[in-house]
């Protein structure tokens, strides 16, 4: 099985990390998501998971993909920009932004979604975001 993600993502769009979980791994990723009150959102059907915290009011919607290719699940994680909060900031802030530390754009709603996508990330053993 290749470590190839499904679809070429821009890095500066989209944190994207692959690791192995045995067994079903839906529980676990259900259990963190209604822990750091991430909700479902399309997609969210067979092997591809759809979750969002926050609606763009008083901060920017973070999101996170989980994708099952066997035993590997991929997540894409990333702050969504509402276009209402894109024309307030003079499109300075672009549609999507990934998670990574640095920066000053979107830095709150990135830092509070890496604070919960590394906790995750420790519990399955996967190296967490920088």
């Amino acid at each position: 099985m290749t470590d190839q993600a499904l679809v070429t993502i821009d890095p500066a769009k989209r944190t994207v990390i692959t690791f192995t979980l045995k067994g079903d791994p839906w529980p676990t990723i259900g259990s963190w998501a209604h822990q750091h009150r991430f909700h479902p959102r399309e997609p969210h059907t067979g092997d591809i998971k759809l979750f969002q915290k926050g609606t763009g009011l008083f901060t920017a919607p973070m999101r996170a993909q989980f994708t099952k290719r066997g035993d590997q699940i991929e997540m894409q994680a990333w702050v969504h920009m509402p276009l209402l909060t894109r024309v307030l900031a003079l499109f300075l802030l672009p549609a999507e932004m990934n998670l990574r530390s640095g920066g000053f754009r979107a830095m709150v709603p990135r830092s509070m979604a890496r604070k919960a996508v590394n906790e995750l990330l420790e519990k399955v053993g996967a190296t967490p975001i920088p």
